[in-house]
């Protein structure tokens, strides 16, 4: 027998402002009961957020505030979750509550956002407030700005135990050369589309060939990096495969000066090997995992004969990441 409350409403609101206590400048979406998919409905219940409720995260004073909240109307009432920095808590806190809401509000954004075939905005804008250009606040002069190097620490999400990466490049890059360095850094083949999420802004590769060309995204080839992350701890999300819907979060952890003479990008550390391409995102990575430790399991033949032979979801050699790596090393 079903036990869960029926959800008549979902009310997702995310994006940058100066004021917490000001949400003026938010994006709206909202899901009535007819447009709330499975998939939604699914991880609002596996994740466990109608329990949840409350605030979370600490504003700091002064600076733009990435809000990401959440308004869950069902049988039994109205539960509120509001993230302060969701992106930030993720990598500074053990609290379990982070990913579970970072779960669900992918993938709403997936169903709203058109990362599915056929599906389009539903978003209802609300007008942007000035926070929005504080986020992307150039630093002083562009020459300055190439000689920072940027130390990131990249998360690939809902995976358990984590896979991360740590490496350092230069602000200069742009979001284009960045996308082709995780690439290199995770362990990908550069075989699908990717986007990246900074505010409220999302940047790709324009292609009038593929069927997201319509979305509003902004010229990663024309971007660089240094012009919209421009502080320590700053937090954007990367998306690789919108099949697969591979979700990284990207923490800056450190800015300093460049040192002479030396090259980049390079790969400090990290742990755990990527998945591989095209086995069905997290969910099918977890079945993948559990398929491939029992010899005696009817797929096992077949998934090891895919893998090649062999995988070792703990093998992360550093050295041959940096190998890929010098090919685009940067002076």
């Amino acid at each position: 027998m079903n036990t869960r409350p029926l959800i008549h409403k979902v009310v997702y609101r995310w994006g940058m402002v100066d004021d917490p206590t000001d949400w003026q400048g938010l994006k709206t979406t909202i899901l009535e009961r007819t447009e709330l998919s499975d998939e939604v409905v699914n991880a609002i219940f596996d994740n466990d957020l109608l329990a949840a409720g409350g605030v979370y995260g600490v504003p700091a004073a002064g600076e733009p505030i990435e809000i990401s909240s959440l308004q869950i109307t069902h049988e039994h009432g109205v539960t509120e979750l509001t993230v302060y920095n969701l992106g930030i808590m993720l990598f500074h806190t053990d609290d379990e509550i982070y990913p579970r809401v970072l779960r669900v509000c992918s993938i709403i954004r997936r169903q709203t956002e058109g990362w599915s075939p056929g599906k389009r905005h539903i978003d209802r804008d609300v007008p942007k407030t000035p926070a929005e250009s504080v986020k992307q606040a150039r630093p002083r002069s562009e020459q300055g700005s190439q000689q920072a190097i940027y130390q990131i620490k990249v998360v690939l999400l809902e995976t358990d135990p984590s896979i991360w990466r740590r490496f350092v490049i230069p602000s200069s890059v742009t979001l284009h050369r960045l996308h082709l360095i995780l690439q290199d850094v995770m362990g990908w083949t550069n075989s699908h589309l990717y986007r990246f999420q900074i505010g409220t802004r999302e940047y790709a590769e324009p292609d009038p060939d593929n069927e997201f060309y319509e979305l509003d995204f902004k010229n990663s080839r024309r971007t660089k990096l240094w012009q919209v992350v421009t502080k320590k701890d700053s937090a954007f999300q990367y998306e690789y495969d919108f099949g697969d819907s591979w979700t990284h979060m990207l923490l800056v952890e450190d800015i300093f000066e460049r040192e002479p003479g030396k090259q980049y990008p390079v790969c400090l550390a990290g742990e755990r090997a990527c998945p591989p391409e095209d086995c069905g995102g997290t969910y099918g990575y977890a079945e993948l995992l559990e398929i491939i430790k029992n010899p005696y399991h009817e797929q096992y033949q077949d998934m090891i004969t895919w893998l090649g032979g062999r995988f070792d979801p703990e093998a992360l050699d550093i050295d041959i990441v940096n190998l890929k790596l010098s090919a685009m090393r940067l002076r």
